[in-house]
Parts: C-alpha cells; structure tokens; sequence
C-alpha cells in the first residue's frame, strides 16, 4: 500500500491567505473575497482548502451571515460550504511511523501543519482557547471518532485476530490528541499523538460484570477489571462517562501510569468543575448498548476532575473515562505541553468528527454572548440557535424505509430520532456495505487528485 494522498510541497500561508479573504468580506465586498477565497484554494490539496474554509468562516462569522442575506445566486455555493465548515471536521488521515500509510500531512511545512488544526480550535473552542493560541501558550486540541466501548485494538500477544478477540473492551487508539503553540517569534509550533483515545473502555463498566446471561449482551467477550462511573438515570448500575465535546481548562496533576505512581498528567480546573462552566460537558451510557447517544436518558452531567490526560498503555487504553495516549507518544506529548514553561492552565478543546455516528446535535454556542463590536484580538460570536423547526404536514416516502425515517426525522426537528434512524442503517449490512464501497471511492478519488496535482506541478 503507499500513501494516496498529494506529497508536493505547497508555498501557500493558510492564514494570510484567509486574512486577505476576511479583510474584504470586513469591507463587504463580498464578490471579491469569494473570488480571492477561490484562487487561493485552487489546485491545493483538500486538507488545505478545509484550512482555509475554517479560519475564514471563524474569522468573519457576522460578515458571512450579512453576505447570506443579499448574495447573488452564484455564491450560495461558497456560502453553504463555509457554513458547513463550522461544523464538525474531519479528521485528517495521518501516520509517522509507516511512510506508506495514509499521510495527508506529507510535504506540508510545520506551519502549514499547525494551521491546519489550529483552524478546528478556532472553529470549535471558545473565547479562552482562541486568546491562548495569540498568547505564546500551548492548546491541545482532541480529534473524536465515535467507537464502541467494547471494542478493542490487536493485541500480538492473544493468538488470532477473530472477532472477539476485538472486543475485549480493551480500547482502541483511533482517536488524535494535537498540541499547539506560536512562540514569541510567530514561529508555530505542533505535535500530533495519532494513537490517542477519548473514550471509556467497556473493561469498566458495570453492564459488562461477568453474571449469567452476558453472554448475550455486547460484553459477551469483554475483558471485565472493575466498575467505574455513576449512577446518572436513578437505577442500581454506575453509567460509564466520558467528556462531552467543548473547551475545558486543565491544569497539571498526576496519575499512576508507565510504572510512575505519579506520572504526568492533566485534570479539569477548580473553576472549570464549578457552575456553570460545568454544565453538559459529560455524558453517559444510561442504556448500556456501548454508544453515547441521545437515547441515553439522563446522560448529561456536569464536569467533575476526575476526567483527566493521561498515559495508557501499549495494548489498552486504560481509560475508565479519560483521555489517553499511546506510552510512545506520551513524552513528545508532556514536551509539547510544557514547552511554555510559564504556562500553568492549559485550554483543551474536544471535538467530533464528521463521519462519526453521532454529534450533540442540540448543544448551543458555547460562549452565548451576543454579536457585537470586537477588538483585533476577540473572537467573531457565533449566531445564534434557531427555534424549533415545524413538523412537516406529510410524511415523505422515497422507497427506503430508513431513508425515509431519517428524512421525517430532520424535516420534523427531531434530532434523537435522526439519530436512531442514522444509527440503525450504519449497522445494518447495507450501511456496512456502502461505507465500504464509499473507501474505495475516496482511495480512487484521492488517487486521481493526486495525479492530477502532480501533473499541473510538472507543467509550471
């Protein structure tokens, strides 16, 4: 297998680049800056192009919102893709240790590289990480790929790769954990741990205690060590947590791990864990089917310390509900951290990714201010929430029932119901089947693009 993604190198600056774009939507020259938006993403690989639709949406939110209401049908394009941008990103494909895997960072400089993710901060952190990133400070910015909690990576030492070998409730590392800082000098610095992980392991949840009849329930071949959680739906079972998508202040702590009773680690602040800057920023597996959904009654909480970054372990993530990371990555971690050495707090920033499952569909604007006049150096307020959508007056029949129950879902606002219907077609061996066919799609895709890029490069 070699690397599908573009490798030749780009002398772009993304965040100039959008600067120049964000200055004329400031000016209301709308036309313009489209067409400067649309030079400057031409023949650039897409992970640059989403760069680029993010700092420009983050930088000039109110801009974009006045362009929407007396923009000419031909922008309305560019307009959906920027207001698409704000959403949940996706998760750049990347592996340092096998030059063959797919790497879309290959060729890209480190400051092409940090705007690359610290656009996502600016886009789905708050007020405090966006000052953290101008003030000389390291952000550390968490990439979430939902995954059950019954799953688990190989393990060389089990024999066999069958499907219960993959879920022992181990844990999988399939999630990134970056860290980023700009120095005194504007120089931009980055780290990226790709073998990280966000979410609780079933290794600790109640649901999986080895009694009769589990055999029967997701935790059939889970490798149970004990307990953890709380009780958030009122019943007798501990609900295993974990961190809910949002910016959370952090602070240095330690935790037993890599044989270190006292190995580095972070944990949430004091003021962090108070109201109501704690308010929905945990959730819980109330039902116990392994996911975190909008089915989990009463499955939203507030923030306690005990969610804490810390080191796993090479073959299980040893999270009960923290965020963790590979044991031969975690010291390029701590130096990235702590390379400020004056920095005490630290703004960790969570967010979904598209092409997970699941996202909070319902969570508002974290910093709820209302737009205004802003200085250089404040953050453009996101809109704010639209009301509830009316319920369509017919139902709509495309010939797929869960196509159909998806479509009445959204039509009728209800996002727990879209979930379920989401849901429900993933799993199923057609949705199985489609994602598959979608990959292979995307391998041919990124092939060709990248053929394409090399040939337009050869011809300058």
């Amino acid at each position: 297998m070699t690397n599908p993604h573009p490798t030749i190198e780009t002398d772009i600056d993304i965040r100039m680049a959008a600067d120049r774009v964000i200055e004329h939507l400031r000016q209301g020259r709308y036309e313009a800056a489209f067409q400067v938006l649309d030079r400057e993403r031409a023949d650039e690989r897409r992970v640059v192009q989403e760069s680029l639709d993010r700092y420009v949406v983050a930088g000039a939110r109110t801009e974009l919102d006045q362009a929407r209401r007396v923009a000419a049908p031909e922008a309305i394009p560019v307009l959906e893709r920027l207001h698409q941008a704000a959403g949940p990103p996706r998760m750049p494909e990347y592996n340092h240790r096998d030059a063959n895997s797919p790497n879309e960072l290959v060729g890209l400089t480190q400051e092409q590289k940090y705007d690359v993710y610290a656009s996502i901060v600016e886009t789905r952190g708050n007020q405090a990480a966006f000052n953290a990133l101008r003030n000389e400070q390291s952000v550390i910015l968490g990439l979430r790929k939902e995954t059950s909690t019954v799953r688990s990576m190989d393990d060389p030492r089990i024999p066999g790769v069958e499907d219960r070998e993959l879920r022992r409730g181990t844990g999988v590392y399939d999630d990134h954990i970056v860290v980023l800082r700009k120095d005194r000098d504007g120089n931009r610095h980055w780290f990226l741990a790709d073998r990280a992980s966000t979410e609780p392991t079933a290794q600790y949840d109640a649901h999986a205690r080895p009694v009769p009849g589990r055999e029967s329930t997701p935790y059939a071949d889970v490798q149970w060590r004990r307990p953890q959680g709380e009780r958030a739906d009122g019943d007798a079972i501990p609900d295993l947590g974990r961190l809910a998508e949002g910016s959370i202040e952090m602070l240095r702590a330690t935790h037993a791990a890599r044989g270190n009773a006292n190995d580095f680690s972070l944990r949430p602040t004091p003021e962090q864990v108070r109201e109501p800057r704690s308010d929905n920023l945990v959730q819980r597996d109330t039902n116990g089917d392994g996911w975190f959904t909008q089915d989990d009654i009463g499955g939203v909480q507030q923030l306690n310390n005990s969610f804490k970054i810390h080191a796993g372990s090479l073959y299980n993530t040893d999270s009960a509900g923290c965020q963790t990371i590979h044991p031969g990555e975690y010291d390029e971690f701590i130096a990235a951290v702590q390379a400020n050495r004056q920095q005490t707090r630290w703004q960790y920033v969570l967010t979904s990714t598209e092409g997970g499952l699941f996202h909070d569909v319902n969570r508002g604007d974290e910093r709820g201010a209302e737009p205004g006049e802003r200085g250089p150096h404040q953050r453009p307020e996101a809109p704010a929430e639209h009301g509830q959508r009316q319920r369509p007056p017919q139902a709509i029949h495309l010939g797929d029932p869960a196509v159909d129950d998806y479509l009445a879902a959204i039509l009728s606002g209800d996002p727990a119901a879209a979930d379920r219907a989401a849901t429900e077609f993933a799993r199923s061996a057609e949705g199985r089947h489609m994602e598959t066919q979608g990959n292979q799609w995307l391998a041919q895709h990124q092939a060709a693009e990248q053929a394409q890029s090399q040939e337009r490069q050869m011809a300058r």
